[in-house]
């Protein structure tokens, strides 16, 4: 009824039409991925033994990757980003974005640029600290 259990035998749609032809899977239990196959099948059949085909595949980097990975490196604390609302910038969004306003307003290098920028962002979150604190003091008089 479910024939061969070995990956290297059919392949996982093959294996669900057998299921559903020989009553193993009742039509209710279908998965959805099945009438999604049904409706759009693959170019090449997704077998275990077909030959991949070789492609270079090229390095994605960004200009802003080395200045992210050394802003992450540098920062001792990251606080959590809220990633349900999508207006909300996450910290290192917004230190690309001062870094990349003082590069281009100051025609700065690279590194003069993101010490410029890391002073900038560490106020920034020393004043959010201070409100922070000042908040939580006045709530806890009232």
């Amino acid at each position: 009824m479910a024939q061969s259990r070995l990956e290297r035998i059919g392949t996982v749609y093959t294996r669900v039409i057998s299921l559903l032809k020989g009553k193993g899977m009742k039509s209710e239990d279908k998965p959805l991925w099945v009438s999604v196959y049904e409706a759009f099948p693959p170019k090449y059949e997704p077998r275990f033994d077909r030959q991949l085909p070789r492609k270079k595949i090229a390095p994605i980097f960004y200009r802003e990757d080395r200045i992210r990975a050394k802003f992450h490196r540098d920062q001792s604390f990251m606080p959590a980003t809220d990633l349900a609302t999508e207006n909300v910038k996450s910290m290192t969004q917004r230190f690309l974005v001062t870094y990349k306003s003082i590069r281009e307003k100051e025609k700065l290098e690279e590194d003069e640029a993101y010490e410029q920028a890391l002073q900038q962002y560490n106020s920034e979150r020393e004043a959010r600290m201070e409100s922070r604190k000042v908040g939580n003091e006045t709530s806890r008089r009232l």
